[in-house]
């Protein structure tokens, strides 16, 4: 019996010491700042990972005896002794290169997180686009808006007033009124009201977008993709980076970061500020004044406290307070069915300069307002991580302007909205990379009202007086319950299986104060999404994937010809076929794919001027087919060339009968068949990026962008008249880095070129004027930073 249990305490104590470690860590260098893609072995095994976008890592290693073999391009390889840590931070020093070195050296790669999980996006088995820190500084990134130009078939505008946004992504579009076709994500907190994708933004580690319907990982309303975008995190070394700018239409902006720790190792912060401001370049002709001014203030903080090795809690709060120009259409100055000889009637969709004048007698505004704040509980066991996110977010926005949009004093248009939304997530994820089977799991709870008012004064022809109407007063809520799951499994060294679902419990209801009705339904979704990968090569890496796309439906604030009260939830099947490669040792990457969906209820928004409501209705059938390729070539250390095009063909098969409750309805069957509206037919970019150090101190890095818009439709009518032509954007930013000094040249829009980002033809919304909401014209400026 004691042979038995000596036996027992052996072979207990030999599986107890061969039982692996994980290590967390950081990779910075000696100014403390984040190295991605930093490679991380254990000495004398094949065990190794890379840092993610912020620098971060976690490895399994033999013991916590083990040594880490540390390197990164442009760095001195460091070997580092555990000595019983289970977390490290590790300095790498720069290591002095030859300005004449023949070698050229290969793309280190983007990590990125597309699956809630860090990866090489060459390795990840989805369509991502995306910018690490130095890739966003380089490109000039500021907002979505100037990310989406290097995104093929991704499409971003705004119109009428702050936060009102139009984002396309392969074919499907945003629509007033509506939720964006994509889940919009910071620091893996999901925001949830889609006027917030035009805010400013800065102090970021890594932008991706990845397209295909995300719901089963991102939850209801992912039908086109996803946007992640991951600030920068707190340091432990004191920081602090000032930036000041001037530009054309008297534009000023002023921004501050810190970054630090209130306890060494224990607890971190990270605060900014922005300001901005300008004037505008858009002149209103009857009113002498630039009708496109804007100011934002930014405000942004968060605390980490590192509790145990296991346990990390972060709070973080956002606000900003945006305001600027609202209503300010054009219209055509040479004629108008009203009176002939003064402005209005049919404007050309492609703005010329001189053809088109903005002359409403009213001086738009709008405003928004944000609070957003959230509370995150990582949790690591030995196998699993636990992690819990708390977020309320509350956003006001009001907009005020003119409604005929000429120099009459006829229409003025008034709205009032916030939204208050609650949402807690429980996520758990296995926490050995190095396994053949990666999970995550969990549950989430959302709870959103969103009350809405808007009203306008009209005036009565036959009296010449002015009155207020009241459009719309309504409360909409929307509760939602949701499971989903997540699995890879790799069955051989080169097949890979992933499996996931995402189940939707929501319930909708609205109390309409005006009309006195109160609505309500609940909806069940099921999201499913698979794929097969096949890494052929190290560098070849082929893909297939089915997803289910989910976009609420909702209601609206009354029935005409055009719309009824209620309008349908959005379901697509989405398939796609891709490839992601590499070549001439990781110099040339080539990516692309193909992709179909089939899209059931797809909503379409219309304002209906005989009665002055706005709606939304549903096609009851349409489908996609298009393509994408990526491309980024290293022709020498100094100078890099991409390009990107995608392709969309999207068109209504069944356009269906809409309206009706009130007793009369319109028949859209007659657009089967046709282009739908507000998709892009193709886009393409094509540019240059540049980064090498002039001397030891003195760095340079450069970006030239041409981005070209296809052909796009602004009614199903698909008519000429209603289409715009392709343009091009020429955008471009040089900047030099001394030690601790930055300067910078931007410039965006460089060829001046006319543009419209919305286009609504008058003949289908029952007004005499065509309108056109112009995109901004050349805009250039300076930047000065100093870090400390």
């Amino acid at each position: 019996m004691k042979n038995y249990v000596y036996l027992i305490f052996l072979l207990f104590t030999a599986f107890s010491f061969a039982q692996e470690v994980t290590v967390t860590g950081k990779v910075v260098s000696k100014e403390g700042e984040s190295l991605p893609g930093a490679t991380i072995i254990e000495k004398d095994t094949n065990t190794g990972v890379v840092s993610d976008f912020n620098g971060n890592f976690e490895i399994n290693v033999s013991s916590n005896t083990a040594t880490l073999v540390v390197s990164f391009v442009g760095f001195e390889e460091q070997e580092v002794q555990l000595d019983g840590k289970s977390y490290t931070e590790i300095t790498l020093l720069e290591s002095p290169e030859s300005l004449d070195e023949v070698v050229v050296k290969g793309f280190a790669g983007i990590m990125g997180k597309s699956r809630k999980r860090t990866e090489s996006i060459q390795k990840t088995a989805e369509s991502v686009t995306a910018l690490n820190a130095k890739g966003i500084e380089t490109a000039g990134v500021t907002d979505i808006s100037s990310f989406s130009t290097l995104v093929p078939n991704m499409k971003f505008n705004t119109s009428q007033a702050v936060g009102v946004n139009f984002i396309t992504v392969r074919g499907i579009p945003q629509i007033r009124g509506g939720e964006a076709p994509v889940a919009f994500v910071i620091d893996g907190v999901t925001i949830p009201d889609p006027s917030l994708l035009n805010q400013e933004l800065y102090d970021l580690a890594l932008v991706e977008v990845v397209k295909g319907p995300q719901g089963a990982l991102y939850g209801k309303n992912a039908i086109g993709g996803a946007i992640n975008i991951y600030t920068q995190e707190p340091t432990n070394t004191f920081s602090n980076k000032i930036k000041v700018g001037y530009g054309n239409g008297n534009s000023k902006l002023f921004q501050y970061v810190s970054s630090g720790a209130l306890k060494k190792d224990k607890i971190f912060f990270r605060a900014s500020a922005q300001y901005k401001d300008t004037d505008g370049l858009l002149e209103n002709i009857t009113l002498d004044e630039k009708v496109d001014f804007m100011k934002d203030i930014n405000l942004r903080g968060e605390i980490r406290a590192k509790i145990s090795n296991n346990f990390t809690i972060t709070g973080s709060y956002q606000y900003f307070n945006l305001e600027g120009g609202a209503a300010y259409f054009s219209v055509n100055p040479d004629g108008n069915f009203f009176d002939p000889g003064m402005p209005g009637g049919v404007l050309d969709p492609n703005p010329k300069k001189g053809n088109n004048v903005i002359v409403a007698n009213e001086l738009g505004k709008s405003d928004m307002k944000n609070n957003f704040g959230n509370i995150k509980m990582d949790y690591n066991t030995e196998k699993i991580k636990i992690q819990s996110i708390t977020s309320y977010n509350k956003v006001k926005r009001s907009t005020f302007g003119d409604f005929d949009f000429l120099e009459y004093d006829d229409f003025t248009q008034n709205e009032i909205t916030s939204t208050k939304t609650f949402n807690q997530e429980f996520r758990f994820q296995n926490r050995n990379s190095n396994s053949k089977l990666n999970w995550n799991a969990g549950g989430f709870y959302q709870n959103i009202e969103e009350p809405l008012y808007q009203d306008g004064l009209v005036r009565d022809y036959d009296t010449f007086e002015q009155f207020n109407v009241i459009v719309a007063d309504v409360l909409n809520e929307t509760r939602t319950f949701a499971l989903f799951g997540f699995a890879d499994y790799k069955i051989t060294e080169k097949f890979s299986a992933s499996v996931g679902f995402r189940y939707d419990f929501d319930k909708f209801s609205q109390e309409d104060y005006l009309f006195e009705v109160s609505s309500s339904r609940s909806t069940n979704v099921f999201q499913p999404k698979a794929s097969i990968s096949y890494q052929a090569t190290e560098t070849v890496l082929l893909f297939t994937n089915y997803g289910r796309g989910y976009r609420t439906g909702g209601f609206n604030s009354g029935v005409t010809d055009l719309f009824d009260r209620d309008f349908e939830d959005e379901i697509t099947d989405n398939y796609e076929i891709g490839y992601k490669t590499s070549w001439w040792k990781n110099r040339f990457i080539f990516n692309g794919s193909l992709f179909y969906t089939y899209f059931k209820n797809q909503q379409q928004y219309i304002l209906d001027l005989n009665e002055f409501i706005p709606g939304i209705y549903n096609y009851d059938e349409s489908k996609i087919l298009g393509f994408e390729i990526e491309t980024r070539l290293r022709l020498t250390n100094f100078l890099d060339v991409f390009a990107n095009y995608g392709y969309t063909n999207a068109e209504i098969v069944k356009g269906g009968t809409t309206g009706g409750d009130n007793g009369n309805s319109t028949d859209n069957n007659l657009y089967n068949g046709n282009k739908t509206p507000f998709v892009p037919v193709d886009n393409f970019s094509i540019g240059l990026e540049s980064n090498f150090n002039i001397t030891e101190e003195l760095k340079f890095n450069g970006f030239l962008n041409l981005n070209n818009t296809g052909k796009t439709y602004w009614h199903e009518s698909n008519l000429q008249e209603h289409t715009s032509d392709n343009y091009s954007l020429l955008d471009a930013r040089i900047g030099l880095e001394y030690k601790k000094f930055g300067f910078e040249l931007w410039g965006r829009n460089l060829l001046d070129t006319q543009y419209y980002q919305e286009f609504s033809p008058g003949e289908f919304f029952g007004s005499p004027d065509d309108v056109g909401w112009r995109g901004q014209p050349l805009t250039v400026g300076t930047i000065i930073s100093f870090k400390f």
